[in-house]
């Protein structure tokens, strides 16, 4: 089923796996250089501008490619759930992993260009930037789930869910650093786990970086747990209607 969802999604775009690495890359070239237009500094909050917009722009891409993947995956996989052993969730999980498995290389392709440019690349903690990886991709896993179950009752759900999208990638900090607004919004938008993954990344990958001081592991592991498992409960409950619709 993995390889199900990988074939599908490199069908989709002209030029094939290639196409799907250089769509991160893309967003990347253009935020980097919309804010040297605005700016001429080529580094934000100690970070090289290009290090600091990779782990916002890629995370967050992996965070919402997962997410809407529950409002599609009933009319997509029809077919499958005719035999018994394949479950809407397995649909979910197997496309959780392809688009780890994805933006991981789109990660790896990004920070080579960085050292081959710079010749050095600064990687201060790998196991905290895979945790970020993890976590992001458990947070899309919850939702995708929410709204498997949600776009069975409400039929208008994408619509609203796509605007919460929109409103979320501006309020994890993908193209800004927290600790360079003003405190009274920092305070609010710390409490958004997708931003504390993101900053952690970012964390991660120099040892100038500063993040706020309510940003830690344990805050989006613990939330990640929670929302998980709210997540698999509401979906179990409704395993069966689904199934029939």
């Amino acid at each position: 089923m993995v390889y199900r969802e990988l074939r599908r999604r490199v069908s989709d775009v002209h030029g094939g796996f290639l196409a799907v690495l250089v769509e991160p890359i893309g967003q990347i070239a253009v935020w980097a250089a919309l804010r040297m237009i605005a700016s001429p500094a080529t580094r934000v909050n100690n970070l090289n501008i290009i290090l600091f917009l990779a782990p916002g722009v890629i995370l967050f891409n992996l965070y919402s490619r997962v997410a809407s993947h529950g409002l599609t995956t009933m009319e997509a996989n029809r077919a499958l759930f005719f035999y018994r052993r394949v479950k809407p969730i397995d649909t979910v999980l197997a496309k959780a992993i392809e688009e780890l498995g994805l933006y991981a290389c789109a990660a790896i392709v990004v920070f080579s260009l960085v050292w081959a440019h710079l010749y050095a690349l600064v990687l201060r903690d790998l196991p905290l930037l895979v945790m970020s990886f993890v976590l992001m991709t458990l947070l899309g896993v919850g939702t995708s789930l929410l709204s498997l179950v949600g776009s069975h009752y409400f039929a208008n759900l994408k619509q609203i869910l796509s605007w919460v999208n929109r409103a979320l990638y501006f309020a994890s900090g993908v193209i800004y650093s927290p600790i360079q607004i003003p405190q009274f919004a920092r305070d609010l938008l710390v409490y958004n786990p997708l931003l504390q993954c993101i900053e952690l990344a970012r964390q991660a990958l120099s040892i100038d970086y500063q993040i706020p001081s309510q940003i830690s592991l344990a805050y989006p592991s613990g939330f990640a747990l929670i929302y998980l498992s709210l997540a698999l409960w509401c979906y179990t409950s409704n395993e069966r209607a689904l199934i029939r619709r």
